[in-house]
């Protein structure tokens, strides 16, 4: 009887633990104005960004809840987002800006992002390692839209790609 009761809570386990999942990913949208402007959204799961976070940091993020909503301090977002995102609009780092983020019910961790480029230009290089130094199956998909219209799928072997 004590072998059922393991094998029944061993599958109750398995079938609720949500931590371990086997499809790691991050979408960005990308959305460049003719004047220079740069918006830019990423969505990725919340705890594999914690837990990557944590790995690679030493730390834990800080959270703050306000009327309900659940946010990650800025400063902690940015000490490991700007590290591995990155836009450069010909050989010139674009400076970006962390201007807001929310963690929604679904575990879903949004990071909303501005930008300027300097110069007018059809040529965007952007680095995406985003997760992919602890969850090697972490596929990172990028969207541009505005000036140019293309989209590319960043992973461990390919963490830069050139839009033109």
């Amino acid at each position: 009887m004590k072998f059922y009761i393991s094998i029944l809570l061993i599958s109750f386990y398995n079938l609720f633990n949500i931590g371990d999942h086997e499809t790691y990913l991050s979408i960005t949208e990308l959305i460049i104005h003719e004047n220079g402007n740069l918006e830019i959204s990423i969505e990725t799961t919340a705890h594999d960004f914690e837990y990557v976070y944590k790995k690679e940091l030493n730390k834990t993020l800080k959270s703050t809840i306000i009327f309900g909503e659940e946010y990650y301090e800025n400063e902690d977002l940015r000490n490991y987002l700007l590290n591995h995102f990155s836009i450069e609009n010909e050989n010139n780092k674009i400076d970006l800006k962390i201007i807001g983020n929310e963690v929604e019910l679904d575990g879903r961790l949004l990071i909303y992002l501005e930008g300027k480029s300097k110069k007018k230009s059809k040529y965007f290089k952007i680095k995406n390692d985003l997760l992919v130094s602890v969850l090697p199956n972490q596929q990172n998909i990028v969207n541009l839209s505005g000036t140019i219209k293309s989209s590319y799928t960043f992973n461990k072997n390919i963490r830069t790609y050139v839009f033109q």
